[in-house]
Parts: structure tokens; sequence; C-alpha cells
């Protein structure tokens, strides 16, 4: 059904193409979202992964992944590549306060707490998760909540598989020491999930 949807969407069938939008665009989000932890940053990089992976529809391979993978992957690297564009604006804006200029401040007056919630996610998980290394914290999202195979986050994280393994390692002993601290013990790994056990 889903290879169908893409075949047609190849041949240029909008319907099809709005079909795996709606289908995929709410997983591709919350990954972003869980990555980026800002909602109008993780709609524009869905938005790009979206438009990235209609315009490059040929280049999609089944063999190598499945469509809901690929779109993860692509939309892993549009996320990299904001927080990239960030970081770089916030030298610059460092350079204006040290010439003694106050730049404008475009902080949105509300994050969407809810949005959290309804994901499932523990807001004591949750914390532990942003007071991590931006590594350990994408390897952690990308493999408990973005269910990618070790192979597949090496290719989101451009790097290689060990790296990979060891990012998500590195992670669980982080976020471990961190949930200790808030009275949480344990991180199960068993069901695919990061969050405390009895």
């Amino acid at each position: 059904m889903k290879q169908d949807l893409i075949e047609r969407a190849l041949r240029g069938d909008e319907l099809a193409a709005q079909e795996l939008h709606r289908t995929y665009h709410p997983a591709v989000f919350r990954l972003a979202y869980l990555l980026l932890r800002d909602s109008a940053d993780a709609d524009d990089s869905t938005q790009e992964a979206f438009i990235y992976a209609f315009t490059h529809l040929e280049r999609y391979d089944p063999r190598r992944a499945a469509f809901g993978t690929w779109l993860k992957i692509i939309v892993t690297s549009r996320c990299r590549d904001l927080q990239r564009r960030k970081r770089v604006k916030w030298l610059s804006l460092q350079e204006l306060m040290r010439r003694g200029q106050e730049p404008e401040d475009t902080t949105p007056e509300h994050q969407p707490s809810s949005v959290l919630e309804s994901m499932g996610l523990q807001q004591t998980v949750w914390n532990a998760l942003n007071q991590m290394p931006d590594k350990s914290r994408q390897a952690l999202i990308l493999r408990y909540y973005g269910d990618m195979s070790y192979p597949e986050m090496a290719e989101a994280l451009r790097c290689t598989v060990n790296t990979a393994k060891s990012r998500v390692v590195y992670g669980h002993q982080a976020l471990a020491r961190l949930l200790e601290q808030q009275g949480i013990s344990r991180i199960s790994q068993d069901d695919g999930q990061v969050g405390d056990t009895p």
C-alpha cells in the first residue's frame, strides 16, 4: 500500500503525495520537536524534510530503509542544520552584546507544554534529557523515540555505527545519573522507552 502511494507520487499524483504527508507527518514532527525542543523550529524542519523528500523521491530505496525511517533520517539532518545555523546566530548575538548593542528578543511567549504530555513522556525524564549534552540526547531520542536502528542512527547523525552505539551507552549512563538525583532508580530499555521502572 505505502509502496503504491510512493510510486503514484513519483508519477506526479498529488493525492498520493498528500496521503504520504498525512500518514508520516505526525511521527516526523514529533521527532523534530524532541530534537529541537521548539515547536516553530520543529515545524520548519519538518516542512523542509518533506519538501526535500518529495523533490528527491526517486532517491528513496525501499531495500535500504522503510519510508518512515528515510523521512526520519532526513528530518534529523534538517534539525542538525538548523542547530548549526542557530549557533552561528548565537555567536553573532554574542558579538553584538560585546559591543554594547542589545539584540532584539525573538523568544516566543510560551511553549505548548501539553505537547510533551500528549506524547506520553514523563516530565522528569524530559527534564533530564534536556540537561544532557546534545550528542547523547539526540542519540537517545533517535534510538528510543525515533525507533531507529544503530545503522540508521549512524546515517542520520553522520557517524559510524560504533559511535552511535557509544553515544547511546554514554547517554544511558548520564541519564541514569540525572534520574537517580530525582528519585528514579532505573531506565527501562526492554520496551524501547526511556523511563522509570518499578
